[in-house]
């Protein structure tokens, strides 16, 4: 039965659209002044309605046109930390939240009104998110715009078949996006990327989508499963998301269907970065709602064509939760030039985040079982006494180093976890290794290393990792 609220949501997310295929024609004036009138609005709202930036801006001018890049940054952890003071709505406590993040059920709404969202982040670090019912139109409105750009659109009265694979749980954006969405405009199947392989590909022989939206880790894998014969689909649009896109995985893509990835890029704080278009030259970033200072170690803008150290994110349609100058660790630089398709969006031409690692494990009679990263960030986020985490694997030991927060039953956290990834891995049809814990009270950083921290990585081979 429909949830008359969703159906709704998405209805305002179609008009919302309509408006967002408008700005596609604008010039670079016509942008400059909607970022600026944006950019002035949310500062104010910031301003008038959230205890933290009113502190957090004290001294900086917020009156009339605002020059964003004079004020202060943000980051995961200060907003995190001050979470109750940063949004705008004093109903929201973040205490509220994470139970009700813990217990969630389907498309749930939070006080009638509010979606929210939750992961641990690129940097090991979690974080929550929440939106009101016209934000998440707006991320809606969104997705049918990367729909567009992709080549897929609601058709009658044979509906488009998609299979999204994403995150097991309402909790994370690969889930709560496609639940949000399907009210009937596509034929759509929503796949765990956490799921056995054989699985996943007994599903998508039964379903055969014309469409797939899968991790590019996951799309990698299923690519395999296609040359060798085990799976037999015929999409005609492949568009990966959430992880970095390697040129291996798109060739192991293009070899397997014929047809040339798309790549869309977005965070749980702005689910749609942007999307490469058919003439695939670069992600255009979806400007209109979302602004980005490519900086370098010191905040300093770099430029066009050079990777920055970290970009920061200003969010221009969140005014629940305000994202202004928001820290992200991702290494990407901008073309130099726009895409010969017209549009006024600039270019990501190169994503420097960290590469995803694939860990292939032994099944009890001998096969190989590949385990994408996103299980082992799955596994963990379900756990929330962790605070921060990394994760170093090699086949024959999964070593795990953890920061929890105050009082926490380390001995208690440990013996769940591990049995978390162990029953997790047997599901695979895995055969667990070895797992170490350990308990450290803060990870590593280095500040001259360019990109994100290596959350889910293979250990060196010449790594000396004590076993246990």
């Amino acid at each position: 039965m429909l949830n008359i609220k969703r159906v709704a949501d998405l209805a305002r997310a179609l008009l919302i659209q309509r408006e967002l295929a408008r700005h596609e024609r604008w010039g670079p004036v016509d942008l400059a002044r909607h970022q600026e009138r944006r950019v002035t609005a949310l500062v104010k709202h910031a301003v008038n309605n959230s205890a933290f930036y009113r502190q957090h801006y004290e001294g900086h001018r917020t009156e009339g046109a605002i020059d964003i890049k004079s004020l202060p940054v943000t980051n995961k952890k200060l907003l995190m930390d001050n979470f109750d003071d940063v949004v705008t709505d004093q109903r929201l406590k973040l205490v509220d939240l994470q139970e009700h993040l813990q217990t969630i059920k389907e498309d749930a709404y939070y006080l009638g009104e509010y979606r929210a969202i939750a992961t641990t982040g690129t940097s090991g670090l979690r974080g929550i998110f929440v939106f009101n019912r016209r934000e998440w139109s707006t991320i809606l409105a969104n997705t049918l715009r990367w729909n567009q750009y992709i080549g897929v659109v609601p058709r009658l009265p044979k509906r488009t078949r998609i299979t999204s694979i994403g995150a097991d749980a309402p909790m994370h954006v690969t889930h709560r996006i496609p639940q949000s969405a399907d009210v009937g405009l596509f034929h759509v199947q929503h796949l765990e990327a956490t799921a056995p392989i054989a699985e996943l590909t007994d599903a998508l022989n039964a379903f055969q989508p014309d469409v797939i939206l899968p991790y590019p880790s996951m799309a990698a894998i299923l690519a395999v499963e296609q040359i060798e014969g085990r799976l037999n689909i015929r999409p005609s649009v492949v568009s990966t998301h959430s992880e970095v896109l390697t040129q291996d995985m798109f060739t192991k893509i293009e070899t397997a269907w014929g047809i040339q990835p798309f790549n869309h890029y977005g965070l749980t704080e702005e689910p749609h970065i942007g999307t490469d278009c058919s003439g695939h030259e670069g992600i255009h970033i979806f400007e209109d709602l979302t602004f980005i200072e490519i900086v370098d170690d010191n905040n300093q803008p770099v430029p066009d064509g050079t990777p920055g150290h970290k970009y920061l994110l200003t969010n221009l349609y969140n005014y629940t939760q305000p994202l202004i100058r928001y820290e992200v660790t991702d290494m990407i630089s901008r073309s130099p030039r726009l895409c010969s398709c017209g549009r006024v969006f600039g270019l990501i031409e190169g994503i420097g985040g960290r590469s995803e690692d694939i860990l292939y494990l032994n099944s009890s009679d001998g096969r190989s079982v590949p385990v994408p990263p996103l299980f082992f960030e799955i596994c963990i986020e379900a756990f929330p006494e962790v605070a921060e985490f990394r994760t170093v694997h090699q086949p024959d030991l999964i070593r795990l180093s953890i920061v929890p927060k105050d009082s926490t039953n380390l001995g208690e956290l440990e013996a769940n976890l591990t049995d978390r990834l162990r029953t997790g891995l047997n599901s695979l049809g895995a055969v667990a290794p070895a797992i170490a814990i350990e308990f450290i009270d803060e990870l590593e950083r280095q500040p001259a290393k360019m990109g994100k921290i290596k959350l889910v990585g293979a250990a060196p081979q010449d790594t000396d990792i004590e076993r246990t």
